[in-house]
């Protein structure tokens, strides 16, 4: 009789992450290490160096977004037109190297958007073709213990280098002046991106590209927690199979899903846009302090997912949702209300408020991709995924520049009324829709086992 080997939800968690991390995702790590620490010396250097304020970070935001979202369309498109998936990764973090020199030399606030967009357009690069690296070079049975692993390596990545970087921008603005300081850093964080490039160029495999159909409310269910919330808000990995086109042909409900998304991801965005500016200039924050707020607002997103996985099947999509929203509502009329009274707010007060804003974001975005695609007939769920993606982005360059003018010309109160305004709004769009099922027969080559030995 042969022996019979455990499948993966019967070994332990270290063996289960040893089979599943790839060694190129040190690459991939260091990277977003990177482009952490990166997300909030921008603004930083906004408010230090230039003097400007949230409507300025509203613009640059706006434009940022709109570069990442032609770049997600594009680079998908070209990799598949020239199979080539590992040079768009190096190239992309080469670039990115070049794009953190101009933004260390770069002496105007047009010199920070362009080298901003050129960053933001070749980061996406990779992050269109990384998810294709893990499903073209394994078996389709692992997709998404892959990609999760992927998504860990690459939120821990962000982590640390928030983290880092808050430790690193004190020191650097006490020994330095604050130009110089923001300078040397920009230009460390140059080198470790080209160190990420060459680390790709090494260790990244060459799978020969093919198109796949892929059973895509798996692999976004699994690619969903890297959709991270930050500043500069922008989703990382965009489907480019997409056709405007053929969005008639979705149904109803799918239209109305995605019309509240796109509420949602507006609202989100008035909140995220002028956060670091807030931390900054409204509340007096050091630069350090700046830094770790986004760590505990990160942590949130990272600490939830498993309790978002397993509230999603025990309560269902839709719900789950409307909840993570409903809480945000809350949050932010509550903050709002605060900072419309002037009243001086301390950082034990906002840690943890940026820690729950931030574990709601885990439960609404892991809801969001499923509701996507379990709405949507099966032939058209790429067609929604795609579709729900490009919203994500696209609400952000709506957003950018409309919240930092409330921001600096109304007051930061006004930006989380919007907000507010904007996900209400989305609950209202929600409650008209039904729970889909959690599992139905077309679900079922999709319905892999998680990273934590469950079924999804």
């Amino acid at each position: 009789m042969p022996a019979i080997h455990d499948g993966p939800s019967k070994r332990p968690l270290r063996g289960r992450l040893r089979a599943w991390v790839e060694p190129w995702y040190a690459a991939f790590f260091l990277a977003n290490a990177v482009m952490g620490t990166s997300s909030i010396l921008i603004p930083l250097k906004l408010d230090r160096i230039y003097h400007l304020g949230p409507s300025h970070l509203g613009l640059l935001s706006s434009l940022t977004s709109a570069a990442a979202v032609i770049g997600s369309l594009l680079w998908g498109r070209l990799s598949d037109a020239v199979h080539r998936r590992k040079a768009f990764v190096v190239m992309s973090y080469l670039v990115v190297g070049i794009a953190h020199f101009g933004l260390a030399l770069s002496t105007t606030f047009a010199g920070l958007v362009l080298h901003n967009a050129v960053l933001s357009l070749f980061w996406v690069a990779n992050a269109s073709v990384a998810v294709l690296l893990v499903i073209e070079g394994t078996d389709q049975r692992v997709w998404e213990s892959h990609i999760s692993a992927l998504n860990l390596a690459g939120a821990v990545g962000w982590l640390v280098g928030l983290a880092a970087g808050g430790g690193i921008v004190s020191t650097a603005l006490v020994l330095l002046s604050d130009r110089l300081g923001i300078q040397v850093l920009f230009v460390g964080l140059g080198v470790f991106a080209l160190a990420a490039s060459g680390l790709a160029a090494w260790l990244l495999p060459s799978p020969r590209p093919r198109y796949t159909e892929r059973r895509f409310r798996g692999v976004m269910v699994a690619v969903g927690n890297l959709l991270l919330e930050a500043w500069r808000y922008s989703p990382l990995h965009l489907y480019h199979r997409i056709s405007l086109r053929a969005l008639p042909r979705l149904r109803k409900e799918t239209r109305l899903f995605l019309l509240a998304s796109f509420l949602a991801f507006a609202g989100i965005g008035f909140f995220a846009v002028p956060l670091a500016l807030l931390l900054s200039q409204r509340l007096g924050f050091s630069p350090s302090t700046v830094f770790f707020s986004y760590v505990l607002l990160h942590s949130g997103i990272v600490s939830a997912y498993p309790f978002a996985l397993r509230r999603i099947r025990s309560r269902g999509n839709r719900r789950v949702q409307i909840q993570a929203l409903s809480v945000r509502i809350a949050l932010l009329a509550g903050a709002a209300g605060v900072l419309w009274s002037g009243a001086r707010i301390p950082w034990p007060l906002t840690a943890p408020f940026l820690f729950v804003v931030g574990a709601t974001w885990s439960f609404f975005q892991l809801s969001g991709v499923a509701l996507a695609s379990r709405l949507a007939a099966p032939e058209n769920r790429g067609l929604a995924l795609g579709t729900y993606n490009a919203i994500a982005g696209a609400s952000t360059i709506v957003a950018g520049a409309t919240s930092g003018y409330l921001a600096q010309h109304v007051g930061h109160h006004a930006t989380y009324l919007a907000s507010v305004a904007l996900l209400l709004s989305a609950v209202t769009v929600l409650a008209r829709l039904h729970d889909p099922p959690i599992a139905g027969p077309q679900d079922a080559e999709s319905d892999r086992l998680s990273p934590n030995g469950h079924h999804e």
